[in-house]
């Protein structure tokens, strides 16, 4: 296993299957280009609205060409998805931010108004307290040096300022974010900076970049952002989610990468942030991907690794108000888990399994100490990755992801609907 390097393939690409990693691999060339599906233009080989799959329906969606990564229900009724499109002319790769709305649980998706015309770099966290008040974030803009922060009001979308890191960066992203309340939001994310140049002793040979990463914390306070202190971590790490479950109660996950490949806990008490010891997991290495819950009912999910040769299995832990606690998972499960969300009694979570020459969807479900398994295959998309899911007051979900065809090859925006 090269440790370090495959933890940090996982946070500075979109990482949902070795094709689309592959892509983002070149976000921020220069002269990468841009283009869009045509307005109201259905994903190329989706499944129409209303076609089974596992108990779960694919949506008609109204674009084409990209990933969708990120989601969230905004209230009753509403629920967004967040994601890119993907540009490649053979010599540059580009991506645009771009944002679907349901209005209604059997509603149609619709494509919002562009929120960053001319960014160049991935949507990777959505967050909002109503459809009045939402967050989009994501990358480090290599061209502008800025990060894409806007927030929507309703009927419009304001660029917001977050101040970049000190020092050289190589790369800077935002991937997760919780805005329950109006007037306040939490990004986190990660940078690495450029700590050394070593001249390579061999005659023309490339200049070694030794670079650092480490985890960002942004808060809005109504009126601007502010970087918050992060808890003292040796070596590079940095951090995936975050939920606020109050004003004096937010957690924040994420993982190392080298020297030890470990899962990161953060806990903010409204003072300030501090590292939670993790529990005990099986395997040599591990990762926290999502976190969220309420009070008193906090979970996380991720994946472990079980040895060097091993793809990844499904990592859970669950927070009951005083302890943290590793859930075993059901045996024979393999991959890694990317999000999860709070449905009563439990627990809903999403990822893929890429063991096989094929990524295949993976989907569990965890209440009242029961384990389910979420069929969330789609007819006609051999393969298939989910990168979100976000649930309605009665456990009705929403998967967010992508998947590719035999007739479309590049990765295509999937969404899915049901209760599993």
């Amino acid at each position: 296993m090269q440790r370090g390097r495959r933890w940090a393939a996982a946070a500075l690409v979109v990482s949902v299957t070795t094709a689309v990693t592959a892509v983002a691999a070149g976000a921020g060339a220069a002269g990468a280009v841009t283009v869009r599906a045509a307005a109201g233009e259905p994903s190329a080989g989706a499944a129409e609205a209303g076609s089974p799959a596992g108990g779960f329906v694919p949506a008609k969606l109204p674009l084409q060409d990209a990933v969708l990564s990120t989601g969230v229900r905004l209230d009753a009724h509403t629920t967004w998805a967040a994601g890119f499109r993907i540009a490649d002319d053979g010599q540059h790769t580009g991506f645009a931010p771009v944002v679907v709305a349901r209005d209604s649980p059997g509603g149609q998706w619709k494509e919002l108004p562009s929120p960053a015309p001319d960014f160049d770099g991935r949507a990777t966290a959505l967050a909002g307290s109503s459809p009045r008040d939402a967050w989009l974030l994501g990358d480090l803009d290599p061209r502008s040096g800025r990060f894409l922060a806007r927030h929507w009001n309703g009927t419009a979308w304001t660029a917001t300022e977050i101040e970049r890191p000190p020092g050289e960066l190589t790369t800077g992203y935002l991937l997760g974010a919780s805005a329950p309340r109006r007037g306040s939001a939490w990004a986190v994310g990660g940078a690495s900076v450029v700590t050394d140049r070593r001249p390579s002793p061999a005659p023309g040979g490339s200049t070694e970049v030794v670079t650092r990463t480490t985890g960002l914390i942004e808060h809005w306070d109504g009126a601007a952002w502010h970087r918050l202190e992060a808890p003292a971590i040796d070596g590079d790490w940095w951090l995936n989610s975050v939920t606020e479950i109050a004003p004096d109660d937010v957690w924040a996950v994420g993982n190392t990468s080298y020297p030890d490949d470990r899962p990161v806990l953060l806990h903010y008490d409204g003072r300030g942030w501090s590292r939670v010891d993790t529990p005990a997991f099986p395997g040599l290495y591990g990762e926290y991907q999502s976190v969220a819950g309420t009070p008193g009912d906090v979970w996380v999910v991720g994946r472990a690794v079980l040895a060097d040769k091993d793809r990844g299995h499904p990592l859970v832990a669950h927070y009951d108000g005083r302890t943290w606690t590793t859930v075993p998972v059901p045996e024979g499960v393999a991959g890694k888990l990317w999000s999860v969300t709070a449905v009563p009694g439990g627990m809903a979570a999403v990822g893929w399994d890429a063991s096989g020459e094929q990524d295949r969807p993976l989907g569990l479900r965890y209440t009242r100490g029961r384990w389910q398994t979420l069929d969330l295959s789609v007819p006609g998309y051999p393969t298939s990755s989910y990168q979100a899911v976000v649930s309605d007051p009665g456990g009705r979900l929403t998967v967010i992801g992508a998947g590719s065809t035999a007739k479309a090859p590049q990765y295509q925006p999937l969404l899915l609907t049901g209760r599993g």
